[in-house]
């Protein structure tokens, strides 16, 4: 009886110690979940209609808020972006092509030209001003010629156009000089207007009556509002006549 005992002992000592490493491995999952483990969101897909602004566009702008994780695929016949991330990006993506893509604002654009001319030595530092432009221009021109060599202006021409984003823009002010733009865009609330391909150009015909075009400057110009922005142009800092062309703009 005695070693039947010992050897029971034994055996019980050995399924106890089974027991307690069963149930120290067993709780684990539990213990994780209980702690909180992180739950990993789903990567979602979702298209967005672009109706008004160019889908590379709307494009470029998605993929700036995209996650490591997040993707953008266009598709032009349908003028469709696809984006695929999670749901708390595709939401945003959602506000941010609202307040982006909208109709082309149109915006009226007043140009004037006129041709400063340096005639220092003959008045003898009297200023001559321009007449016929608007109180803006004028003081302008009252203003360059305190600062710069050309003190005498004359207007060569003066017109208002309404054109509207993403669209080209052609403007005679008169038969000799000519005006090309874009309008890039009109951002609101500010009221900041950018013009890109501004040309002025020079307009003349040959004998045989074909119109040829000399550009005598092209840049890009940003208008704020209420402001009025000024070109210069001039074959060299020694010339004794230069153009200038003064632009003004406003969303309609």
């Amino acid at each position: 009886m005695t070693g039947a005992s010992a050897r029971f002992a034994r055996v019980a000592v050995v399924l106890a110690a089974a027991s307690v490493a069963a149930v120290a491995a067993a709780p684990a999952p539990a213990r994780a979940v209980e702690a909180g483990a992180t739950r990993v969101e789903p990567i979602l897909a979702r298209a967005y209609e672009v109706r008004f602004r160019p889908l590379k566009d709307a494009a470029d702008l998605v993929g700036s808020v995209l996650s490591a994780d997040g993707s953008v695929t266009l598709q032009p016949k349908l003028r469709t972006i696809v984006v695929q991330d999670r749901a708390a990006v595709l939401d945003r993506v959602a506000s941010l092509l609202q307040s982006f893509d909208l109709p082309p604002r149109s915006v009226e654009v007043t140009l004037s030209l006129f041709l400063g001319t340096d005639r220092r030595d003959e008045e003898a530092g009297r200023q001559a001003h321009a007449e016929g432009v608007s109180r803006e221009v004028r003081g302008v021109t009252e203003t360059l010629g305190d600062v710069t060599k050309w003190n005498a202006y004359e207007p060569l021409g003066s017109r208002s156009v309404v054109g509207a984003e993403g669209a080209a823009v052609t403007v005679n002010l008169s038969d000799e000089y000519r005006v090309t733009f874009e309008v890039e865009s009109v951002t609101e609330p500010q009221g900041v207007i950018t013009l890109r391909k501004v040309s002025l150009k020079r307009v003349s015909r040959g004998a045989d009556g074909v119109e040829r075009l000399e550009d005598i400057v092209s840049t890009f110009v940003v208008i704020p509002k209420g402001k009025l922005q000024v070109i210069g142009a001039a074959k060299s800092p020694d010339s004794k006549k230069a153009l200038f062309l003064s632009l003004q703009a406003r969303p309609r």
